[in-house]
């Protein structure tokens, strides 16, 4: 057996004109990661990160402490879904970013209100109701993301891989191993913390099962300040 380790980014830049780039909080929580994967002797035959700058300035963090690896190799089929789409698809009013941003700031915790509008514009793009409104509609994102899973374990038959992605890409390979329905994979999305770690089994058959779901303690080890979903 061997396993996929899905990394989720470190805290990004909620409320920053550019979201896609990590805290100093999510910089430190990649080179937790680092250390989580240094002191677990992981020596990874290959290195995955999506194509977003997050999952590479979490990866960046993570060198800094864990050197056993092979090439690194970036693949955009792990980058997380569209969020902006997914929101305008349900509040059109809000296809404009600088208008949501205006809307947050009048709201007394922007954090929660953000939440709230996020979950149900999800919920109403993994309802099946609605695809055609989408540039990539829920099957299609699931779709990708359990291709570039099979695709990893083709490509490392018979070693560790470390994947650096995000919340979505877990939630759907978390799904496809559980056999979850939409709502349930999502109520475990809602979970997942910065710079946690997921890992998936597989076998040379090409086998999958979860092993372990949102791993945290190298984070709460730190600090619970370092327990951040967003």
């Amino acid at each position: 057996m061997a396993s996929v380790y899905l990394v989720r980014h470190g805290q990004a830049g909620f409320g920053k004109l550019n979201y896609d780039q990590l805290s100093d909080l999510g910089h430190q929580q990649g080179e937790l990661v680092g250390n989580a994967l240094a002191a677990r002797g992981i020596e990874a035959r290959r290195v995955i990160h999506g194509s977003m700058q997050r999952h590479r300035e979490t990866l960046q963090g993570a060198q800094r402490h864990w050197h056993a690896h092979g090439p690194v190799l970036e693949m955009p089929s792990v980058n997380e879904f569209d969020s902006d789409d997914v929101i305008a698809a349900a509040f059109p009013q809000y296809r404009n970013k600088l208008v949501l941003g205006a809307w947050l700031l009048q709201q007394s915790n922007p954090r929660k209100a953000f939440q709230q509008l996020f979950a149900e514009a999800v919920a109403r793009w993994t309802s099946g109701q609605h695809d055609n409104d989408y540039e990539e509609s829920w099957p299609a994102f699931t779709q990708r993301v359990q291709r570039a899973l099979t695709d990893m374990i083709q490509q490392s038959p018979q070693g560790d891989v470390v994947v650096f992605t995000s919340g979505g890409p877990i939630t759907a390979i978390a799904q496809h191993c559980l056999q979850l329905s939409n709502e349930q994979a999502f109520e475990l999305n809602w979970t997942l913390l910065n710079g946690g770690i997921t890992q998936v089994l597989f076998n040379r058959s090409g086998k999958i099962s979860l092993a372990s779901f949102n791993e945290q303690h190298h984070l709460a080890h730190a600090g619970k300040h370092f327990l951040t979903y967003r």
